[in-house]
């Protein structure tokens, strides 16, 4: 498939990249099999009209003419002076005579160029390594470039691109100074011209960089006099013609001519050869071709060799197919159009989309203006000229050979080109840095635990209920990261289950709905930092529903009986949606201002995705009580964000941007980008303790034992699970690592054979199997690991409570309190009573279509006093009852953590070490 085009849109965002002066150029995989040779003769094609000069030849006596001692001292002595004075004429024409010693600074460590250099950089690939050093991949080959000899290209192209490029380019001797001086002329007039002769422009695609620096200039302008000097024109030319980038992602001639027309550079005609050497000047903008929708009406004579397939990733670029679009699909599979089963399979999935190349009106243009050029310089008769302005441009795409990379290579591609950008690449400067330019960039991949997360990926038994869809894609789909979320690195990755094909949707970067997982970043957080209250504040978990405005009594749980009272621990342990919506009641003075809160909170997080018509300008928004309290959002959240968020619990308090790569050198070893992610504090180290010791409990006395892993490692997580059980969530982290797992079924495709849309399944085993999936990866990844506790901060004090009433019990569970915030009152409950554990419920969360009714300004009910409780039992019954503003001024707590013990079915939670 040829994606040259798409776009994943969920990129990691906001990379900070380090600057540096030492950019590389575009080059690819070295030919060990060329050799050297200086003295070479000329053989170019040039028209034999008067009015242009013959081309030169390099005398072959000159290698065996003897040279004294004295006079080749004296040559290499002037060789130099020459060479400097070359430079400092140019920069006197262009007015910066003051430069003269930054020029001799800048040719100190200059190289000889000679033609087996040249080679090597235009045969080079990028490679990309894991964590270790170890080899993860060769940049995809994607075909794009393939050089061949200066004799396999026709003379048309030769000719159009001197013509255009560098009219003198037989005259001078590397640099055209009367070019150089015409163009700062023009740029002082306003008009931009370029004044880089051919040899310029090859030292800047492969020996310097695209760098716009006068350092860089200078080298380039002595590279190209020292290729004057040891290489003949032709070599020069067939350097430049294997290595100009002619949009699309093609680099060279051969590339060239084979992804635009299907043949080889040397069956251009005059047109096509006029077409390319045009593109040169700005590649993006006259490519040979454009891609369109197509409107149904095409015969297919108008589509054959024209059709390219993108990955549907529903981002700005594609619209969402309708019917008449996979209608259209088996149209095109009938003409014999849609060559690959699975192609077809995922167009009528909606999972691709098709679009045909049509010719580029800009590029023609630019045409003309070649084929101009040449017939003023007699390359072409008046009659050719004409015939071929005349002729149309028929594109012809090549069947394409794109390899299969993972979601973790699509990723590093991704986010290494975004980082070349922020340099001040062009985005096609970029792309062809990253697939010819022999850069090493070294990822954050840990290789054992990739292959630990791939393993439990391939094995179907993970996932129960899985089965092959119609269209061909395994179901449920599946997706999980590991961060080390001090760094911010990406450990591993899995995209997606039984994914085949570049750039398909990556699920790990894609948003899904979080459910409950959302509920420690936009409730609990936030009101432990903001309210000072404490996991011992109790409320009541009522059957019959609740009150939340006037007019609406909603039930949020899908069993009537509920739970009753408990204290906020254990509504978490136990994922309350009451609880959670009557928590998130008491963060503002309105519904308005509650909402303000908790979008607040997830931005800081790093979740991108909140959809704020407050601030944005969005047909749609987040902006829902209580929606947005249990995780029913517009757009959802990505796995990614998600364990970057829990991350920022599990590091204290401070958020560090996600990133998947470490550094990016150049092919001779310059240090081209450093990666330093963006952190900033969330809440203080004390509130992300008490979240996390919150967290715990999920596992030690909640529905997310599933979680725990074999080495006895603590862990602090949440389940999550939204509407009917479509999609199924774990979230969780360790002392070591944070990991997030997304299970559910692809919305939104298309049965092949009928084109109806497939219904999503329930997943089977509900959040407890992502949970476990979570558990067997972690298990693996912490296996040689030495057995930790979370880091305590000095202010934190642990007591004893009751889970129902939160009052103080010496039977209870442990618990963290901020110093001066532990309970005083004793638990009214004469011993540690329990309620039975139920699993999560398939219901337990708010869909993300439920639209409850907008919360008014001023909450209903209670005279706009958010800090009291309404008619409809929010209050618990006992020591602690939500809502408790002021914490108690006095604290009965203690530093030292309390023992393990205790009952079978009231395990305390286990204690951090200090």
């Amino acid at each position: 498939m040829t994606n040259d085009n798409n776009k994943n849109g969920n990129k990691i965002r906001r990379r900070q990249v380090s600057p540096s002066t030492n950019k590389t150029s575009s080059t690819t995989r070295p030919n060990p099999n060329r050799s050297s040779n200086v003295n070479r003769s000329n053989t170019s094609n040039r028209p034999n009209s008067s009015n242009k000069p013959s081309s030169s030849s390099r005398s072959s006596s000159t290698s065996t003419k003897k040279i004294s001692n004295s006079n080749k001292k004296k040559q290499d002595k002037f060789k130099f002076l020459r060479v400097a004075g070359t430079v400092f004429l140019v920069l006197l024409v262009v007015g910066a005579a003051a430069g003269t010693g930054l020029a001799f600074a800048s040719l100190r460590d200059v190289s000889p160029v000679t033609k087996a250099l040249l080679d090597e950089k235009t045969y080079q690939t990028t490679k990309i390594y894991y964590s270790n050093g170890n080899l993860l991949s060769n940049a995809p080959s994607i075909n794009k470039k393939e050089p061949v000899k200066l004799d396999k290209i026709n003379s048309n192209l030769k000719n159009a691109v001197i013509s255009i490029e560098d009219e003198r380019f037989y005259e001078h001797k590397g640099v055209d100074l009367v070019g150089l001086a015409r163009s700062v002329v023009k740029t002082l007039m306003g008009t931009k011209q370029g004044g880089s002769t051919i040899p310029m422009q090859v030292s800047k695609m492969l020996l310097t960089s695209t760098e716009q620096s006068i350092p860089r200039k200078i080298k380039d302008i002595y590279y190209a006099y020292e290729m004057s000097k040891n290489l003949s024109k032709d070599e020069i030319l067939e350097s430049y013609l294997n290595n100009f980038f002619v949009g699309k992602g093609l680099i060279g001639a051969e590339a060239g001519a084979r992804g635009y027309f299907d043949k080889s550079a040397s069956e251009l005609k005059l047109e096509e050869a006029a077409l390319l050497a045009g593109s040169t000047k700005n590649p993006s903008s006259y490519s040979a071709y454009v891609t369109s929708k197509l409107d149904g009406t095409e015969s297919k004579s108008d589509l054959e060799s024209k059709l390219l397939f993108f990955a549907n990733t529903n981002d700005d670029n594609f619209d969402d197919p309708t019917d008449a679009d996979f209608i259209l699909v088996d149209k095109l599979e009938s003409w014999g159009l849609v060559h690959d089963k699975d192609t077809y399979k995922q167009l009528k999935a909606g999972t691709m989309v098709v679009r045909k190349a049509v010719n580029n009106p800009k590029a023609k243009k630019r045409q003309e203006v070649v084929l101009k050029k040449m017939l003023e310089l007699g390359y072409i008769t008046q009659e050719e000229h004409d015939k071929a302005v005349a002729a149309p441009i028929n594109i012809k795409l090549p069947k394409s050979s794109e390899k299969v990379a993972t979601s973790v290579e699509d990723l590093i591609e991704y986010d290494v080109i975004d980082a070349l950008m922020a340099q001040g690449n062009t985005k096609d400067e970029a792309y062809n840095m990253f697939y010819s330019g022999g850069l090493k960039i070294n990822t954050t991949i840990d290789p054992n635990m990739q292959d630990t997360l791939e393993k439990q990926y391939d094995d179907n038994r993970n996932f129960p209920g899985h089965t092959v869809g119609p269209d061909g894609i395994s179901q449920p789909q599946s997706s999980m990261v590991i961060l080390d979320y001090r760094t911010g690195q990406i450990k591993a990755l899995v995209g997606g289950r039984h994914v085949t094909g570049r750039k398909t949707l990556n699920r790990a970067t894609y948003p899904q709905q979080p459910g409950s997982t959302i509920k420690p970043l936009s409730v609990y957080t936030p009101a432990i930092d903001t309210l000072k209250i404490t996991q011992a504040n109790s409320a009541s978990d009522a059957k019959g529903g609740y009150k939340f405005s006037k007019n609406n009594k909603w039930n949020p749980n899908t069993t009537t009986a509920g739970y009753g009272s408990m204290s906020l621990r254990k509504a978490l342990a136990y994922s309350s949606n009451t609880i959670a919506v009557k928590t998130a009641e008491m963060l503002g003075g309105s519904y308005e201002e509650c909402v303000d809160i908790m979008i607040d909170y997830l931005k800081n997080f790093g979740i991108s995705t909140v959809v704020d018509n407050k601030t944005e300008k969005e047909d749609k928004t987040d902006r829902r009580f209580p929606s947005l309290t249990l995780g029913g959002m517009t757009k959802g959240v990505s796995p990614l964000e998600m364990a970057a968020a829990y991350g920022t619990l599990a590091n204290g308090g401070v958020y560090v941007e996600p990133t998947i790569f470490t550094t990016i050198t150049s092919y001779d070893k310059q240090l081209i980008v450093k990666t330093t992610p963006e952190e900033h504090k969330v809440i203080d180290p004390e509130v992300a303790y008490v979240i996390t010791d919150m967290l715990h409990s999920v596992i030690t006395e909640g529905i997310g034992g599933s979680a725990a892993i074999g080495n006895e490692m603590p862990v602090a997580g949440k389940t999550g699970t939204t509407n009917e059980g479509l999609d199924v969530w774990f979230v969780g982290y360790t002392p070591y690592y944070v990991g997030a797992t997304y299970i559910g079924d692809d919305a939104g495709r298309k049965d092949p054979s009928t084109g109806t849309t497939i219904s999503r399944r329930t997943v089977a085993g509900g959040s407890t199997t992502a949970a476990r999936l979570w558990s067997k990866v972690m298990t693996d990844v912490h296996k040689n690991l030495t057995v930790t506790k979370f880091k305590v901060p000095s202010n934190i004090y642990f007591n004893k409570i009751n889970l129902i009433d939160g009052g103080f019990s010496s039977g209870g569970s442990s618990a963290a309190f901020i110093k001066g915030t532990a309970p005083t009152k004793a638990s009214s409950h004469s011993s540690v009573q329990q309620h039975p554990k139920k699993e999560e419920s398939n219901t337990e969360e708010a869909p993300a279509s439920q639209k409850p009714e907008e919360k008014p300004s001023t909450p209903p009910d209670n005279g706009g006093n958010t800090t009291q409780p309404d008619n409809n039992n929010t209050s618990g019954n006992g020591a602690n009852a939500i809502p408790t503003p002021t914490p108690p001024p006095t604290d009965t707590g203690t530093t030292t953590p309390p023992d393990t013990g205790g009952s079978a079915t009231t395990p305390p939670a286990q204690q951090p070490a200090q």
